[in-house]
């Protein structure tokens, strides 16, 4: 997540720890809420990231080889 850079695997480590925090004070608020959706929130999360990094990469790619032939 953090792609290892220090800064974010700092930024990686608190959004897991406030999604993990917050799911914890979620539940006890609301029952119907339980644990594994939270764990499943927390997988869409690292597919998405990693899902929209491959979608992304060719059109900034691109972006980059037209700046350099002009």
């Amino acid at each position: 997540m953090g792609r290892n850079h220090p800064v974010g695997i700092i930024l990686s480590a608190l959004l897991f720890g406030a999604l993990t925090q917050g799911g914890s004070d979620l539940s006890f608020e609301k029952p119907m809420i339980t644990r594994e959706m939270i764990l499943f929130i927390q997988g869409l999360i690292i597919l998405f990231c990693g899902a929209l990094e491959n979608l992304f990469e060719p059109f900034i790619a691109g972006l980059f080889k037209r700046k350099d032939k002009k």
